[in-house]
């Protein structure tokens, strides 16, 4: 065998393995995996024990902190969730200015190399979390503080110019809008309110979204209690409803039903060749993984009513929309970094042919997509509300399938509502068709 033909041989069987390594490597959402089916066959305890028995590396101590909250969180342990959301939102605060070292290391080796921050939507959701966390709680006090923290966060998205999708999301609105009306600050819930509407209409340009009609009766209400004859006259005109009654004399409850798991991130790539000089690149980008929901909605029966919660966040198609609006710097990082790599492989190869392609092939193999996300965020938030006089009531929620069948039922045997107070209650719903890979 002449030096030129185990060159080429060895060059097949390097490229040959390098593809195989490149097949075989696991993203972040496999790891979360047996996780998620926990969760799903309501294992708490268990999911949480998988969760705390790896220590991610300190580039993901954020997520760490963002999964711990939640299944805390679903465990009914609201108080210990925020203690997690509030270092990871100490974190966040941290990561946003990246430091030099890991932005040049990221241009060199993949994006994965960088600390992850969060994705803006991702940012929200803490404190939209804590703020329910605190509703949950009884605390409106501080679920107001939340509520003033997310106004802020999303005034920083909007400086820097990122999109309607980035600055305005519209159940973070609607929220502060009901902790704001819960604590007698009307005015400041019917500017939320009108902030909500806004963004209601804004994401319904990109992603299926529309107003939800409990924000159409909140404008009508509070536009009427303020006083604000024409602007109250031109939402009964937009919405076709008249006024509905006022809820002073009567306790309300806030059902939010948290439906299914968040879309996973999964990589998209392909290896080119670039001729004529034997060189290699690959091409490797993240694209979301939309999850099945399993229950379609939530019905509450209480006191004799019926009630169907109704969607007011759609965060699986919030994530697939904010992902596809970064994709373009995405690209341009990756155009920048395969540049960089194909020069240290041209310049290896001007020495040793072979010292070249073997630099080449290391470029191959660590061209990673970032395929990090909040997997134990749900799909999608929906919320119904009924007013009833005030006294203690038991709660029957049945959780629907697409058929509309009732496939999982939970009872809330003691629920209180006072006079003119909203009480807030939170449901999760997880189906076994919510996990990676089911159909």
């Amino acid at each position: 065998m002449t030096a030129l033909t185990h060159s080429y041989w060895l060059r097949g069987l390097l490229f040959g393995l390098l593809l195989w390594l490149l097949a075989g490597c696991a993203g972040y959402s496999d790891n979360f995996a047996p996780i998620a089916a926990e969760l799903a066959g309501h294992k708490l305890d268990a999911a949480l024990e998988l969760l705390d028995k790896k220590e991610p590396p300190a580039r993901d101590r954020l997520l760490r902190l963002m999964n711990r909250g939640m299944l805390l969180r679903l465990k009914g342990s609201f108080s210990a969730s925020n203690q997690e959301f509030a270092a990871a939102k100490q974190l966040v605060e941290q990561l946003n200015a990246l430091s030099l070292r890991e932005q040049t290391t990221a241009l060199i080796v993949n994006d994965t190399a960088r600390s992850y921050a969060g994705a803006p939507y991702e940012q929200v959701m803490l404190n939209l979390y804590s703020a329910l966390n605190y509703l949950n709680l009884g605390q409106l006090d501080a679920a107001r503080v939340e509520a003033l923290q997310v106004d802020l966060l999303l005034g920083e998205l909007a400086d820097k110019e990122l999109g309607a999708l980035f600055e305005n999301d519209p159940f973070a609105r609607y929220l502060s809008g009901l902790i704001y009306e819960a604590g007698g600050e009307y005015s400041d819930a019917m500017i939320a309110y009108r902030l909500a509407y806004q963004a209601y209409q804004q994401h319904a340009q990109a992603y299926p979204l529309s107003v939800p009609k409990q924000l159409q009766i909140d404008l009508l209400r509070s536009s009427e209690r303020l006083g604000l004859v024409a602007e109250n006259r031109r939402y009964r005109e937009q919405f076709g409803m008249d006024n509905g009654p006022m809820l002073e004399q009567q306790g309300e409850l806030i059902f939010l039903f948290h439906n299914g798991l968040a879309p996973v991130k999964i990589e998209q790539s392909i290896t080119l060749p670039v001729p004529p000089h034997g060189q290699f690149v690959r091409i490797a980008l993240p694209e979301y993984q939309r999850r099945p929901r399993g229950f379609s909605a939530a019905r509450l029966l209480i006191d004799g009513q019926l009630v169907v919660t109704e969607l007011v966040e759609n965060i699986a198609e919030l994530a697939v929309a904010e992902l596809a609006a970064n994709r373009p710097a995405m690209i341009a990082r990756l155009t920048a970094r395969s540049l960089l790599k194909y020069q240290l492989s041209r310049e290896a190869g001007k020495k040793n042919d072979l010292a070249g392609f073997l630099v080449n092939i290391a470029g191959l193999l660590s061209e990673r997509a970032d395929t990090r996300s909040w997997l134990s965020l749900p799909a999608e938030i929906q919320l119904a509300r009924v007013a009833l006089s005030p006294g203690e009531y038991v709660l029957d929620v049945e959780l629907l399938d697409p058929a509309g069948r009732v496939v999982e039922r939970l009872t809330y045997p003691a629920v209180v509502l006072r006079t003119g107070e909203k009480t807030f209650l939170s449901g999760h719903g997880i189906a076994e068709t919510s996990l990676l890979g089911r159909k």
